[in-house]
C-alpha cells in the first residue's frame, strides 16, 4: 500500500509506500488522516490556508472482504471547530482506491485554478476543471460519468466548498451512481474548496493490488460475521436509521423546535415505517447498500410520484434535524432539502441546527419548507450574503443573531439527539476532539460497547461517562478499519478485527493491541487539540440543556462540568 502526496499547486505527486516497518503500517482511515495532522499541520494554521492538509484515507481492511469496511475518511484541521477533524462516508470510490494499492490521498498546499484529480491505470493526473465551476453535485457527477463511464467513483464538492462555507461537505457517488454519500461533519470541503479540487475522479481498475496474506483464514473470520450482521440487522435492513424517528420521539429525545421539546405531535408523517411505505408505493428502493462490501444495507432511494428520482440515503439525522426541529412534517420537503443540500454540498446537520436557531430568533416562520429550498438552491448556490449566513454553521448564525440558544459544542451543531435525555450521548458531545458529532461514539438506546457491563438505565447518569469513553475508544478503532459503526463497536468485535487483520497482514494481534489503536487515536487528537486552544476546559454542552428542563420528559443534563474536563483522565488507566 502506499500514500499518494499531491501538491496541488505546482502538480508534484510524490509516492510513499506503507511497509510493514512503516509507522503507518497498522494505521487506516481515521488513524491515518489524524497522526498525518498531528504530525505535519500547524495546529494554529488557518484552516482554509496553504499549511492545512485534506487526508482521504481508507482504512486497514478497505479491499477486502470484511463486512462494511469500505468507508473513506476525510480529515483536515475543520475551518468550522478550528481543531482536527474526521468524517467518514461510504460509497464507491474508498474501495476503488484500495484497489490501486492507495491507502491515502494527501491534499497539500493552495492552488489558484480550479482542478480535478484523475485516477487509472496509468497513473495520477491533475486536469483543469474550469468547465466544472459551480456545478452542484448532481450535474457534475452525470459530467463525469458521460466523460469517464458510469461505472467510475467520484469524490466531489459542490458550490458550498468552492465558496469556502464552513459547513461544506466532500461528497462521493453511491452504489447506483448519485453523489449522496457525504464527508459531511466540520465543513472539510471548505477545506478541499481551498485546495481548489472539485473532483477526484477513480477509474475502476482491472486488478486489486490490496494486501491478503491468507484469504481462506481471512474469511473463516469474515463470513460468519457477514451472515450474523445480515441476520441480526433484518429490520434495520428495511427500514433503515429512519426507523429511529418515532423511537427518538416516544424517548422524548429527538430535536424538537431548535430542541425547545424532545418529542413531536406529528412524527407519524415523518417516521421511518411511514417512509418506507412511501418508497414502497412510489417503486422506490430500500435494502441498497452503502459501499461494496456493505451488508447490512439500511439505505433507501426516494422517488417522487412519476417515479423521478429525489433523493438517496435519506436518514435519521438529516430527517430529525430539518423535520421535527424545524417543525417540518411532510417527507417530500425532506427528500428535497436532502437533494439540495446533496447537490449544493452542504451538511444536513449542520443546515438543520442553522435554520432551527434562525426560526428560534424568530427570522423564519416554524415549519416554513418552501423558505429552506430558497435558501439551499437559491442563497447558497449562488453564493449571497443570505447564503454565507447559512453556509457557516450554526455557531456562526447563532452570535450574528445574538440568539439566546446555540446547540453547537466547539463550532460544531449538535446532531439528532437530545443530550438531556441521552445522557452519554451528552457527554459525547461534550468531550470528543471532534466537536458535537454523534458519530464519535454514538450512546442511544440498546447499544453497549460490552456484554459484561452494566451501563444502567439509558437516561440516569449511572455509568454513562464509561459508557461514552468506551464508545468512543471503540468507535475510532472502527473508522480506522474503515468499517461502518452499525457492525458494532464493541469489546466483543474487537477480537473479531484482530483475527482479521492478522489473516490479511500475517500478524499476531491480539485485542488489547486493537484497543490500544483507539486509545492512541484519541491521544493524538487531544494533542493536537490543545496545541490548537481547544482544551479540556470547553468540555460542555451549551447552557439551556442544564437550565432548561426538556418537553415532555422534564429532564436536565445533569454531569457536573468539572466530570466532563477530568474525562480522558481514563486514558491513563482505564479497564476494559
Amino acid at each position: 500500500m502506499k500514500i499518494a502526496r499531491i501538491n496541488v499547486e505546482n502538480g508534484e505527486i510524490q509516492f510513499e509506500g506503507i511497509t510493514s516497518d512503516s509507522k503507518y503500517f497498522l494505521l487506516g482511515a481515521r488513524a491515518l488522516t489524524s497522526q498525518i495532522i498531528h504530525d505535519e499541520v500547524p495546529p494554529l494554521c488557518d484552516p482554509l490556508g496553504r499549511e492545512n492538509k485534506l487526508i482521504l484515507a481508507n482504512g486497514v481492511l478497505a479491499g477486502s472482504p470484511f463486512p462494511c469496511s469500505a468507508r473513506t475518511s476525510v480529515g483536515a484541521k475543520s475551518p468550522l471547530t478550528n481543531g482536527i477533524k474526521e468524517a467518514n462516508v461510504g460509497g464507491r470510490p474508498g474501495w476503488m482506491l484500495a484497489r490501486y494499492g492507495i491507502r491515502a490521498i494527501v491534499l497539500e498546499d493552495t492552488s489558484s485554478t480550479l482542478k480535478f484529480i484523475l485516477i487509472n491505470e496509468e497513473n495520477i493526473k491533475i486536469l483543469p476543471a474550469d468547465e466544472y465551476e459551480g456545478l452542484g453535485n448532481y450535474e457534475l457527477h452525470s459530467r463525469l460519468k458521460e466523460k469517464y463511464g458510469e461505472k467510475i467513483g467520484i469524490y466531489s464538492i459542490g458550490p458550498a466548498g468552492e465558496y469556502l462555507m464552513k459547513s461544506a461537505t466532500v461528497g462521493a457517488n453511491d452504489m447506483e451512481g448519485y453523489p449522496s454519500r457525504h464527508a459531511a461533519r466540520g465543513g472539510l470541503g471548505a477545506v478541499m474548496g481551498s485546495k481548489k479540487i472539485k473532483a477526484i475522479v477513480i477509474i475502476p481498475s482491472k486488478t486489486s493490488k490490496a494486501e491478503m496474506h491468507d484469504i481462506k483464514k481471512f474469511r473463516e473470520v469474515s463470513t460468519p460475521f457477514a451472515k450474523t450482521l445480515a441476520e441480526t440487522k433484518e429490520k434495520f435492513s428495511i427500514f433503515g436509521t429512519p426507523m429511529m424517528m418515532a423511537a427518538m420521539s416516544g424517548y422524548g429525545g429527538i430535536p424538537t423546535k431548535n430542541f425547545h421539546m424532545g418529542s413531536y405531535d406529528k412524527i407519524e408523517n415523518i417516521s421511518g415505517e411511514k417512509l418506507h411505505e412511501l418508497v414502497v408505493a412510489r417503486g422506490g428502493k430500500n435494502r441498497l447498500a452503502c459501499s461494496p462490501t456493505c451488508v447490512i444495507k439500511c439505505s433507501n432511494l426516494v422517488v417522487d410520484e412519476q417515479g423521478n428520482h429525489i433523493t438517496s440515503s435519506l436518514e435519521y439525522e438529516t430527517m430529525a434535524l430539518n423535520g421535527s426541529n424545524l417543525m417540518i412534517d411532510d417527507l417530500d420537503s425532506l427528500a428535497k432539502i436532502d437533494h439540495l443540500c446533496d447537490d449544493v454540498g452542504i451538511d444536513t446537520i449542520e443546515f438543520g441546527g442553522t435554520v432551527g436557531v434562525t426560526m428560534d430568533c424568530g427570522n423564519i416562520e416554524w415549519g416554513n419548507a418552501e423558505k429552506t429550498f430558497e435558501i439551499l438552491n437559491t442563497e447558497i448556490r449562488n453564493n449571497t450574503e443570505e447564503g454565507k449566513l447559512y453556509g457557516n454553521g450554526v455557531k456562526n448564525i447563532g452570535e450574528i443573531l445574538s440568539a439566546k440558544r446555540i446547540p453547537q459544542v466547539k463550532g460544531q451543531g449538535i446532531s439528532a439527539y437530545d443530550s438531556r435525555v441521552f445522557k452519554a450521548m451528552g457527554a459525547t458531545y461534550a468531550t470528543s476532539p471532534m466537536g458535537a458529532d454523534h458519530t464519535a461514539g454514538a450512546a442511544i438506546a440498546n447499544r453497549v460497547p460490552s456484554l459484561h457491563k452494566d451501563y444502567g438505565e439509558l437516561t440516569k447518569n449511572e455509568n454513562k461517562l464509561d459508557l461514552s469513553f468506551e464508545l468512543q475508544i471503540y468507535t475510532a478503532i472502527m473508522d480506522s478499519m474503515g468499517c461502518c459503526y452499525f457492525i458494532g463497536p464493541s469489546y466483543e468485535n474487537m477480537e473479531i478485527l484482530a483475527n482479521a487483520i492478522n489473516a490479511m497482514y500475517d500478524l499476531n494481534l491480539t485485542r488489547d493491541d486493537i484497543i490500544k489503536i483507539g486509545i492512541d487515536i484519541i491521544r493524538i487528537e487531544l494533542a493536537f487539540n490543545e496545541r490548537a486552544g481547544i482544551t479540556q476546559e470547553m468540555n460542555n454542552v451549551p447552557d439551556f440543556f442544564r437550565e432548561e428542563a426538556s418537553d415532555p420528559v422534564e429532564m436536565k443534563f445533569t454531569f457536573k462540568v468539572e466530570e466532563l474536563k477530568s474525562f480522558w483522565k481514563r486514558l491513563e488507566k482505564y479497564e476494559f
